[in-house]
């Protein structure tokens, strides 16, 4: 039975539309970033879902090792070239580097979901690669960052409230997630990257803002018992 790519819009979004050999990037409009940006978000969501429901259609374990490590490698290659289009000199513009780092998140996002979800259907014990890009460190090694048990969304969610409302007070919101976000891991990754998390805090998806209030909630209870 033939499946459906499920990463034929990242693929073509990474290799094609921002790819500065193919396409002069300056003229990416910052409509056109922002569509880009909202589309990362649904289509990563979308395709965890997809996905999950692709790998139990099959029956035959060899089979499904393929489906898992195909989109594994895929998912891998296109951060490596995310990653390398974020660093390049072609990216004058604000809009462009939320871009950028938006695909960079929602491609770290769907790799972990890969190797937590099916890293049985991998070749080497999870974590499975270590990713070329240098963003990322064992989940499971030793670190002295204070332990977040919110996703980066949410966490970006608060941070920004927070930067909004002078609650925390820094010279930008930009310096307040880099000086703050070095210092903290969830329990996926103890590397996180500052500028996604700040990318992360304009893209929210409905459940993520829930659960932010929900727990912000739970602290004012928590407050009101001492």
């Amino acid at each position: 039975m033939t499946q459906t790519y499920l990463l034929e819009w990242m693929d073509l979004t990474v290799t094609s539309t921002l790819n500065p050999n193919k396409v002069d990037l300056s003229m990416i409009t910052p409509i056109q970033s922002r569509a880009i940006i909202k589309k990362a978000t649904q289509q990563t969501f979308l395709i965890q879902s997809q996905f999950t429901v692709q790998v139990f259609s099959l029956t035959n374990e060899k089979h499904i090792k393929i489906l898992v490590g195909n989109y594994y490698s895929t998912l891998l290659f296109l951060l490596d070239k995310i990653t390398e289009i974020n660093r390049s000199n072609d990216l004058h513009k604000d809009n462009l580097k939320e871009v950028t780092a938006t695909l960079i998140s929602c491609l770290d996002e769907l790799i972990t979901f890969v190797e937590s979800r099916f890293s049985n259907y991998l070749g080497t014990p999870f974590p499975i690669i270590e990713r070329k890009t240098d963003r990322f460190t064992l989940v499971n090694s030793p670190s002295n960052k204070v332990l977040c048990k919110l996703s980066t969304d949410q966490t970006a969610l608060i941070l920004r409230a927070s930067d909004e409302l002078k609650i925390l007070i820094s010279k930008s919101m930009n310096h307040l997630f880099k000086t703050i976000v070095p210092f903290l891991s969830t329990p996926n990754k103890v590397n996180l990257s500052y500028d996604s998390m700040r990318s992360k805090a304009y893209v929210a998806e409905e459940r993520d803002k829930e659960i932010a209030i929900e727990t912000l909630e739970r602290m004012i209870k928590q407050i009101k018992q001492y």
